[in-house]
């Protein structure tokens, strides 16, 4: 059974990927294609390592930097795709690595 907080950021990865790959299709953004994969499959990369010592860590700074690079984005454009989404699911993804840290620790089975 994957623990819940490794299905989130598998979850968040595809997302993230998918997002980037919409982004290039769409605008022909390189760039949105190319952060969208790079931080999708760190995201995955980091569900599968969950129980490093330091993979709840990296996931919370994943997270922290997409809510300040795309929560600019959002103040700036006021569009809502993709950036307040990515914003949302971030601030999950951070809420549930504070957790994970706080009440469960590093490295340990979140089961």
């Amino acid at each position: 059974m994957i623990a819940w907080p490794v299905l989130l950021l598998y979850i968040y990865g595809i997302l993230l990927i998918v997002g980037g790959l919409m982004g290039y299709v769409k605008a022909k953004s390189v760039p949105s294609a190319v952060a969208g994969l790079i931080c999708g499959f760190l995201a995955i990369f980091l569900g599968y390592n969950y129980t490093w010592h330091f993979a709840p860590h990296a996931a919370f700074l994943l997270s922290l930097i997409l809510i300040l690079l795309m929560g600019r984005r959002y103040l700036r454009t006021r569009k809502a795709m993709p950036a307040l989404l990515i914003v949302v699911l971030s601030v999950v993804v951070a809420l549930v690595q504070i957790y994970i840290l706080l009440f469960v620790g590093a490295g340990n089975d979140p089961l």
